[in-house]
């Protein structure tokens, strides 16, 4: 035995000598942290966080790909319990790594600024946060750096609007996720648990709710005071499904009338027995008793005014929603885009295609008008304000004066068509843009007639 200990101890000496040789062509960043392990490990990963918040993973992939391979050395190399000068080490070179990638991604900048600022609004929104779309993120990445040759070359117009496009979706589906995961998780499981069949009308009102948050992000992803309501509503409809499948699957049989009345009470008797409470203490006469009465009679009054307004709000939610679907069936995404602001619907028209500096609408744009009013004659329309938009190529108050002359062409077309709604307009010039002026493409889209419908309640 003690001849094999003269022969492996030897060799393990020879061995480190190659692998520490093999590392020592490796430039080495100097450590804050000195000889302490653990310090040098969190040093780090605080590095490469930094690196990954400046997107140095697809500015300088090759060099922040080695930094991650030597930092797991050197974790791995913690937790096998290696000497601690190896672990220094390959911390060093990590950090190292990182530093490099930082200068790399300095010489690409003028090559990819703008993309990456809209992979960096993505990353913002929380793509993190989901393994699904962290994957879609890389296959977007991969994409982009095969386009440039590693970010070496400039992208083509084409090929950057499509690669940009891919990131402003991966956006929206980040605020997506971040926002209704919960509520999307409550549905997906009373679902598995045939909802459809123990609980239609919970379901029904929770999966509208939840597309019309959907949608609403979908079209302003960073806009919180647009989408906020919706995502309320439908965080709200989910948690009353996810309590009222509760109520049924604990009591085999329950109908969902009763499910919902049960729920409904445990959420008075909750709220009543803080109010018991409270007022207990100061119970000094039969007057307060009465007055207490008083009080939960007003409340009774307000729980069921409040509940006819949700009626009419559910009822307003499910025309629209029907609106949306037809919608999307009859016009193309190239032609107008719907959706829900608020207790308003919005047809954003984008192809009235007049002519520069002319509000006569061309003939093969009325079809448009026409379908459009098809669909705002079965909403029960109360009122349809037309908006006229224009980009800020002229002056203020050209744009001011053209938006409205196109939005009254609008309206009166409109008009003609007697869609049984009161018709108003309005012309807001360049002032309400939805996209960057400084592109012919985001001056294109900020040239637009908005259709904003108020329905009957």
């Amino acid at each position: 035995m003690s001849m094999l200990k003269k022969l492996i101890s030897p060799l393990s000496i020879i061995i480190m000598l190659v692998v520490l040789t093999s590392c020592s062509s490796l430039r080495k960043a100097e450590l804050a942290a000195g000889n302490d392990p653990d310090k040098a490990i969190a040093e780090v990963v605080k590095v490469m966080s930094t690196a990954q918040q400046a997107q140095l993973d697809v500015l300088a992939d090759e060099e922040f790909s080695q930094g991650l391979t030597y930092l797991n050395e050197a974790k791995q190399g913690k937790k096998q319990g290696d000497l601690p000068e190896t672990i220094l080490n390959n911390a060093a070179i990590a950090k190292a790594f990182f530093e490099d990638a930082g200068k790399t991604a300095k010489t690409k900048e003028a090559f990819s600024e703008r993309i990456i600022e809209a992979r960096g609004a993505a990353l913002k929104a929380g793509v993190r946060k989901s393994d699904a779309l962290v994957s879609s993120m890389k296959a977007i990445d991969n994409d982009l750096k095969s386009e440039t040759d590693n970010l070496s070359r400039v992208l083509s117009p084409e090929d950057f609007a499509v690669i940009q496009k891919q990131y402003f979706d991966l956006e929206a589906k980040a605020v997506q996720f971040t926002q209704l995961n919960s509520a999307n998780k409550a549905i997906t499981d009373a679902l598995e648990n045939d909802a459809d069949d123990l609980a239609p009308d919970s379901l029904r009102t929770a999966s509208l709710d939840y597309k019309t948050a959907m949608n609403m992000i979908a079209q302003s992803p960073r806009s919180p005071d647009i989408y906020r309501k919706s995502v309320d509503e439908a965080l709200a409809s989910s948690t009353q499904l996810y309590n009222v499948m509760n109520v049924i699957l604990g009591a085999k049989g329950t109908p969902e009338n009763i499910a919902v009345q049960i729920v409904n009470q445990k959420k008075a008797l909750g709220e009543l027995s803080g109010n018991v409470g409270k007022l207990e203490a100061n119970l000094e006469s039969a007057n307060q008793t009465l007055q207490k009465k008083e009080g939960e009679l007003k409340r009774t009054e307000g729980v069921l005014k409040s509940q006819e307004e949700q009626l009419a709000m559910a009822s307003t939610q499910v025309r629209f929603q029907q609106a949306m679907d037809e919608a999307r069936k009859v016009l193309s995404q190239d032609d107008a885009l719907v959706y829900q602001q608020g207790n308003k619907l919005v047809f954003r028209l984008k192809r009235i295609n007049f002519q520069s500096g002319a509000a006569e609408i061309p003939e093969f744009s009325k079809l448009l008008i026409a379908k459009t009013n098809a669909i705002i004659k079965k909403l029960d329309a109360d009122k349809v304000v037309v908006q006229g938009h224009t980009d800020s190529i002229g002056s203020t108050q050209v744009n001011k004066k053209l938006s409205t002359q196109r939005a009254n062409a609008v309206a009166n077309y409109l008009y003609t068509l007697k869609g049984g709604y009161k018709l108003q307009y309005v012309g807001y010039g360049e002032a309400h843009p939805i996209s960057s002026n400084e592109t012919a493409a985001g001056r294109a889209t900020n040239r637009r007639v908005d259709l904003v419908v108020s329905v009957k309640q």
